[in-house]
């Protein structure tokens, strides 16, 4: 089996979410209490170490006040202390061992009160009880219970008693001393342990119930609620997943399921919704699409076929040369209505946003020039600004077209273009003198297939796609179209912005959403 751990990592994305949130909250649980097990040891060792220390302070004051008064037999139960004369000799204790043959450096040494300086007088004396350290080294110790294979520091309680009779001493030192020594009066050192072995066990033991015991369960029981608690909180995914598999099926009317928690299933949820609404929307204009796109073949195909039918059932009387012009006529204006199917579906998908650049004020001025030699005597007026476009010039030169035949097939004799550069946009505005357009219409004329009256056939209007068009290719380019009241001419105004290239240091201006100022 591979111990490699990138081989491991490379198989956490396969879990679900809620076995990564399980996994995640055991590692946390168990790295937190390998944290927090020596912590809280150390808290529950101070505190019992510092009873310790209390009770060796009244262990102390209460030997103290013994041999003060004289008192004999066992000072103290269980208290670890020693009693020392003024030579180092111990004059009684218990527990305690001395040390001083394996070890002077650990020997526990008397206190000799200082004398005063000469011509001084005597200051009384006050028994002070001190605390010291004696680190012993390892396999010794001054308790048996207290064995260490380490070296350890232990801590002593040390005060120097006041004058100690000899009757007094007689009656602490054991009888096989009292031929030997001399039992002057003099000061006695006590010596108390501080006795660790109380916070040492319940150190021992409270870290060890959480390491082996309290840890593991508590770390399954933290998955368990993380395992739980994930489940219900992607509850509102589920719904969201079960209500997507519903409109999967076609029903995009459905809508998924917004929670109330704003949180990031909610924002999910409202975009999904937002989105879905979009694809609703684009799947309504397609079929919308459709329908008029077949509604609008239905006309010329009838009109073919019928010119075909009647010279082929009458051949003899028919007038060929007639009936071919007319068929290819119909034919022309089945391939413009194709055409500019095709260039719509196009423009509404175009996201090509290539490094070309087009000159628009070039392409409106050859446009013009090819109108002014040919067609119907119309006057055109144009005022054109230098503005330079990205991107290819099939696009551009479409809406430039679109704009000028509209213009040119409603007008009764001018037509005015004006381009201008301002802020980083182009304005193109195209006006006539026809009839204009009425102010309840200046939104549905960019519609497919609208004709505002009978004047505007299928014959002498077009099909109807010529303003659609232009709309789509001005949002395709980032910009907008609109129809505007007149000012200059009587007719209608279309206004079209669109930005310009970045030139001279001077970016395109930045809109959200791709689309510029309504015009």
């Amino acid at each position: 089996m591979s111990t490699d751990p990138r081989r491991w990592w490379r198989w956490w994305p396969a879990f679900g979410v809620r076995a990564r949130a399980a996994v995640a909250a055991l590692v946390a649980s168990a790295l937190a209490f390998v944290v927090a097990a020596p912590l809280v040891g150390d808290a529950v060792h101070a505190l019992l170490y510092r009873e310790a220390e209390i009770k060796a302070t009244h262990a102390m004051l209460n030997i103290e006040a013994r041999i003060r008064d004289g008192a004999d037999g066992e000072l103290l139960g269980g208290q670890a202390f020693a009693a020392l004369t003024e030579e180092g000799e111990w004059l009684t204790g218990a527990y305690l061992a001395d040390h001083r043959l394996d070890d002077p450096a650990v020997g526990l040494t008397p206190l000799r009160l200082a004398q005063p300086a000469s011509g001084a007088d005597p200051q009384p004396s006050v028994p002070v009880v001190e605390t010291v350290t004696i680190r012993y080294p390892a396999g010794i110790s001054p308790y048996y219970r207290l064995a260490s294979p380490e070296p350890r520091t232990y801590t002593f309680l040390r005060v120097l008693t006041e004058p100690v009779s000899s009757d007094r001493l007689a009656l602490l030192a054991p009888e096989w001393r009292l031929s030997a020594a001399a039992m002057r009066e003099q000061r006695l050192t006590i010596y108390v342990l501080v006795d660790p072995v109380i916070a040492d066990e319940t150190t021992s033991a409270v870290t060890r119930v959480l390491m082996y015991y309290v840890a593991p369960v508590a770390s399954l029981f933290v998955a368990l609620i993380a395992w739980l608690a994930t489940g219900l909180a992607l509850r509102p995914v589920e719904s969201i997943r079960r209500q997507m598999a519903v409109v999967r099926g076609g029903a995009f009317h459905e809508r998924v399921p917004v929670p109330r928690a704003r949180d990031g299933i909610h924002r999910l949820a409202r975009t999904t919704n937002d989105t879905l609404d979009r694809l609703q929307h684009a799947l309504d204009e397609q079929r919308r699409l459709v329908a008029d796109a077949s509604h609008e073949l239905r006309s010329p195909l009838a009109t073919l076929r019928s010119s075909l039918e009647v010279p082929l059932a009458h051949p003899a009387a028919a007038d060929w040369p007639t009936v071919v012009r007319g068929a290819l006529a119909d034919t022309e204006r089945l391939q413009d209505l194709a055409d500019d199917l095709l260039l719509l579906a196009r423009a509404e998908r175009d996201t090509d946003r290539s490094d070309d650049t087009v000159d628009l004020h070039d392409l409106i001025a050859e446009q013009l020039a090819e109108r002014q030699y040919g067609g119907r005597e119309l006057t055109y007026e144009s005022e054109l600004e230098e503005a330079v476009l990205a991107g290819r010039e099939t696009l551009p030169a479409r809406l430039v077209r679109n704009l000028l035949d509209n213009a040119a097939r409603h007008a009764h004799g001018r037509v005015a273009v004006r381009l201008t550069v301002a802020g980083g946009w182009a304005h193109l505005t195209v006006e006539d003198d026809g009839p204009g357009i009425p102010a309840a219409d200046r939104e549905r004329v960019f519609e497919r297939f609208v004709r505002l009256d009978d004047a505007r056939d299928r014959h002498s209007g077009g099909a109807g796609l010529g303003l659609a068009l232009v709309r789509t290719i001005a949002h395709s380019l980032g910009g907008t179209v609109a129809a505007k009241p007149p000012t200059r001419l009587p007719g209608a105004r279309l206004v079209v912005r669109l930005p310009v290239a970045p030139h001279n240091g001077i970016r395109p201006p930045t809109v959200p959403g791709g689309a510029g100022p309504t015009a």
